[in-house]
């Protein structure tokens, strides 16, 4: 009878240490924010370190330090040795500023403090639907971002962050040859865009985004010296998109909006389009699974709901947009990443 209670309540444990751990993972979040701001694992790439060395070199408290580091320890973050010293281990090494690959700057915009006050709130997304950014915040997401110049540095570090992680995967997965120009809509420094033209030196480009934004793509356009090939225009994508592309390039940003605001981007780039009967629109975003697996759709989902009141689409969701929208899905491409390469056409 003993034995029988024991196997009994085995998964009772362990369903309960799995529900500490869900309920806890917040904690493991903000301990990374002061460790990657202070770029402590850049400090331990050069070999481990004694606490109160790291504490000196970066100017804060010894003792709290260590607390910190030794939970992060217990997540394999860094590696906790005797005396109270540290290592890096291949955790850290992804969150050091000076390595390809690094997530640092994805860590430090999901960790700001912005990010914890919003998801603070996610009942009130849930009770009413609404962006909780505009409840705590009392304006829209954009503007709460870009309010405040050292939120709006952490945001666009991380986007690029994105586009540095996808880019990759998108030319692995997809051929763009044959398109003559390619448009990239609201695509920030151009990051992408620049990787798309080194692999494809026939193609031009044109980069679309708000006036502040195109000011710095301008410089980092130059510097990788494509400005013989890439255009830059300003603008808004809800009022025009330039007209001239072979094909139109979308990041990251019909998940922000609803189905309204999205398809007054989509009517947009459909009048761009018009007249050329070989045009397509390219959207890379998240395509959810209709099932229980885990997928970076599901959580960014919530991220789309808390912050602009966008959404995260299925396959259905996506083709029933599209059709509103005038443009017909030709295939849905997966990519090696969170994301997939939505190809679509103007319907004839």
């Amino acid at each position: 009878m003993a034995s029988a209670e024991v196997v009994s309540i085995r998964p009772q444990q362990q369903d309960a240490e799995r529900v500490l751990q869900l309920g806890t993972g917040f904690v493991f979040t903000a301990a990374l924010q002061p460790i990657v701001r202070l770029k402590i694992p850049d400090l331990l790439a050069k070999g481990p370190a004694a606490v109160s060395e790291l504490a000196a070199q970066t100017g804060v408290n010894a003792d709290a330090l260590y607390r910190v580091l030794r939970l992060l320890a217990s997540a394999g973050v860094v590696q906790e040795l005797q005396g109270k010293t540290f290592a890096s281990t291949s955790v850290s090494e992804m969150l050091r500023s000076d390595v390809p690959g690094t997530m640092r700057d994805m860590v430090l915009w999901m960790s700001n403090p912005f990010h914890f006050k919003v998801w603070g709130e996610l009942g009130y997304s849930v009770e009413t639907g609404k962006p909780a950014v505009e409840h705590v915040y009392a304006k829209p997401a954009f503007e709460a971002i870009f309010g405040d110049p050292e939120i709006a540095c952490d945001f666009n570090d991380a986007m690029s962050c994105f586009s540095r992680m996808i880019a990759p995967a998108l030319l692995e997965a997809y051929d763009f040859s044959g398109i003559g120009t390619l448009v990239d809509i609201a695509g920030g420094h151009g990051a992408v865009l620049c990787e798309v033209l080194s692999r494809y030196p026939k193609m031009k480009g044109i980069l679309f985004d708000m006036p502040n934004v195109i000011q710095e793509a301008t410089c980092h356009i130059c510097n990788l010296k494509m400005d013989e090939r890439c255009q830059t225009i300003s603008g808004d994508f809800f009022e025009q998109i330039p007209a001239g592309g072979d094909a139109y390039y979308m990041q990251h940003i019909i998940h922000d909006w609803d189905d309204e605001a999205a398809l007054k981007i989509l009517g947009n780039c459909h009048r761009a389009l018009e007249g050329n009967p070989n045009g397509r629109l390219l959207i890379v975003d998240g395509v959810v699974p209709q099932n229980s697996e885990p997928h970076m759709s599901k959580l960014l989902d919530l991220e789309m709901l808390l912050m602009p009141g966008g959404r995260e689409r299925t396959e259905p969701e996506w083709h029933e947009l599209m059709n509103k929208a005038g443009f017909e899905i030709t295939r849905i491409v997966p990519m090696k990443a969170a994301e997939s390469v939505i190809e679509a056409r103007v319907k004839r």
